[in-house]
């Protein structure tokens, strides 16, 4: 998987996690066991370059015992547990959320004539991971880290978006590098 697909299903994640509020290991099971299949996944503008799903068949997973049961005579059965990128999001939308009351704080910090309750669902979700980035992910460069969520919010926020999430995160990234 790419960096981008990688972030597109940590923002689906934690949207679902933050929307729903319920158990974070109950949604990425559902997340994960219901992915679609590579030549289903068309549909995302995000990453409509490449396939985001591509290497991960269709499975379900019981809960009781963990295993993976083949629903579909053409997916071949994938191991969650084993593939490193989903291990990796995995860790990355616990550690998101395990901060997100730090995280929350630095964005009402840099909210200006806004109060953080009433910011849409899908730019909050963004911003978090975005800010994650910036602040707890030295793996990625800030620039990219902002680049990338204002790339999700033109897909997946309103048409205002993406200046919004820019200019929240912007205003993060000048007060970080004049500390």
């Amino acid at each position: 998987m790419t960096f981008r697909e990688i972030r597109d299903h940590k923002f689906k994640i934690l949207f679902m996690f933050y929307f729903m509020g319920t158990d974070i290991d109950q949604v990425m099971l559902n997340y994960f066991s219901n992915l679609p299949y590579e030549e289903e996944d068309d549909e995302n503008e995000y990453t409509k370059d490449k396939k985001s799903h591509r290497n991960i068949a269709k499975v379900t997973i019981t809960e009781d015992d963990n295993k993976e049961h083949n629903v579909s005579d053409a997916a071949v059965v994938v191991k969650l547990s084993d593939d490193d990128n989903i291990r990796d999001i995995k860790r990355k939308v616990k550690e998101i959320i395990d901060k997100t009351e730090e995280i929350d704080k630095l964005i009402s910090d840099n909210l200006e004539s806004w109060d953080i309750n009433r910011v849409a669902k899908a730019e909050i979700t963004i911003i978090r991971l975005a800010v994650y980035e910036m602040y707890y992910d030295a793996s990625i460069d800030i620039p990219v880290a902002i680049n990338e969520a204002v790339e999700l919010a033109k897909v997946y926020g309103d048409g205002k978006a993406d200046k919004f999430v820019n200019g929240v995160l912007s205003t993060i990234f000048k007060k970080k590098n004049s500390i």
